[in-house]
């Protein structure tokens, strides 16, 4: 088993530099309203006008996606006419405890962040 320490000092240079190079790097990011299930035929049968149930209410807070990863959740507000979406809350998707996973043998998952031991 290799012996790994990841301590906050050797984290912070390579988030950085990870910064430096991916910082400019363009991420799509989609504000999803709702999902809602239909049938192949309901579908076929939409209509102009036709009303969809979404499966939130009105006021909830809508999802915020960076590259189909969840990132937080946001308000949907009206500015000067345009739609737009204020974040409300971000994900807390921090590293990995990398100390404890090389440790362990096993996979740590963080969020949507994980990390597989060194077998």
């Amino acid at each position: 088993m290799m012996n790994m320490e990841y301590s906050q000092e050797h984290l912070i240079p390579l988030l950085q530099a990870i910064d430096q190079q991916l910082g400019d790097v363009p991420l799509t990011l989609t504000a999803e309203l709702a999902q809602t299930k239909l049938s192949f035929s309901e579908l076929l049968n939409l209509e102009v006008g036709d009303i969809i149930k979404c499966s939130r209410s009105t006021g909830e807070n809508v999802d915020v996606f960076a590259e189909n990863t969840l990132i937080g959740w946001g308000e949907v507000l009206m500015i000067d006419g345009v739609l737009t979406v204020r974040i409300a809350d971000i994900r807390n998707a921090r590293l990995p405890d990398m100390d404890e996973s090389m440790k362990s043998g096993r996979e740590t998952v963080t969020g949507e962040m994980t990390h597989a031991a060194a077998r």
